[in-house]
């Protein structure tokens, strides 16, 4: 974990290229932000048929951690918004769910 997906509606699609470069800053932001490790980060993109709300809806899945405190989210989230600012152009929304460990139920 983290477990991140970046939903955007087609009208804001990234390109391959611009995901990829997207999808690595992303991944340097959870492991210097975060303290993930590299081989528990999974970065998902879809688009999605938006019915109500922003173009853009970014969403991270982790679990809770000692030093994953609300100051370490909050610059996380704060580096998000200005990565997704930077590349797709919106302020999107962004929430973050922290899991205790005892109710993530996981394999591979």
């Amino acid at each position: 974990m983290p477990s991140i997906t970046l939903y955007t509606s087609a009208s804001h699609r990234l390109d391959a290229g611009v995901f990829a470069e997207f999808s690595t800053t992303l991944t340097r932001l959870a492991k210097e932000i975060l303290k993930a490790k590299e081989n528990n980060i999974h970065i998902s993109y879809l688009t999605a048929e938006i019915g109500f709300g922003t173009p853009v809806y970014f969403e991270a899945k982790l679990r809770q951690e000692v030093f994953r405190t609300v100051p370490v989210l909050d610059e996380f989230m704060h580096q998000v918004d200005l990565l997704i600012k930077e590349k797709i152009g919106v302020t999107a929304r962004i929430r973050c769910f922290s899991f205790e460990a005892g109710n993530i139920y996981a394999k591979n």
